[in-house]
């Protein structure tokens, strides 16, 4: 392994190599942590707009070497403001085909797959394959849809308590104007979405892109 190799994690050695006050009190540091981010985990991310571009970019450049994307959306014009994957020439492209390609091209030993799907056509068998789930979606309903389909994988021993191996973290995030938020989801350990959907106030702004490229509800029609 030459130098530059060598000093590529040497920020993500930090984190994992060492304990620390972000650590829980089960981490364990060391080098199979990080083998295990590199080899193992499989994140999906789902949406590949503003925050879905941040997110491919961040994860590819911590480590994880297998990650797959899904978004339905085609590039827009005024996307290219802030969705910095995208260029001029892929206007009208998917979203998640050209984010995938761009992480690839920039980051070394990285797999990106894409889906240019909506999330309710995949089957329950595409979401049991990932170790972690991270949201980039602008919709309470799709955060909604992907939350419940994510909690029916979960498992409980006799006892009644949630198998470890079937709890898949989700990691929700969304942003609206100069607003925002983020936090980590353990089905069966943390309130879910759904849980907590009354915290949200009514959506009364949308992306532009979901207005001209795919409407998906009356108020988007009006909206436009």
């Amino acid at each position: 392994m030459n130098d530059i190799e060598e000093g590529r994690w040497n920020d993500l050695d930090k984190l994992l190599l060492r304990s620390g006050p972000l650590a829980g009190p089960d981490f364990e540091p060391g080098e199979e942590v990080k083998q295990v981010l590199h080899e193992m985990l499989h994140v999906l991310v789902i949406g590949a707009g503003g925050l879905g571009c941040e997110l491919l970019k961040d994860l590819a450049l911590s480590g994880f070497k297998k990650i797959d994307v899904i978004d339905m959306d085609t590039i827009d014009v005024s996307n290219l403001n802030r969705q910095f994957l995208f260029r001029m020439s892929d206007v009208g492209k998917a979203k998640a085909t050209v984010a995938a390609e761009r992480v690839m091209e920039r980051v070394q030993g990285v797999e990106v797959n894409a889906h240019f799907a909506r999330i309710e056509d995949k089957p329950i068998e595409f979401y049991s394959q990932f170790h972690i789930i991270i949201l980039g979606l602008d919709s309470l309903e799709a955060r909604s849809w992907i939350n419940g389909t994510i909690c029916s994988l979960l498992e409980y021993d006799e006892d009644g308590n949630p198998r470890q191996e079937t709890i898949k973290p989700i990691v929700d995030g969304g942003t609206e104007g100069f607003k925002g938020h983020a936090r980590v989801i353990l089905p069966g350990m943390t309130p879910c979405f759904e849980c907590t959907l009354w915290l949200f106030p009514p959506q009364v702004k949308f992306p532009l892109c979901t207005l001209a490229e795919t409407p998906r509800s009356a108020a988007h029609c009006i909206e436009w």
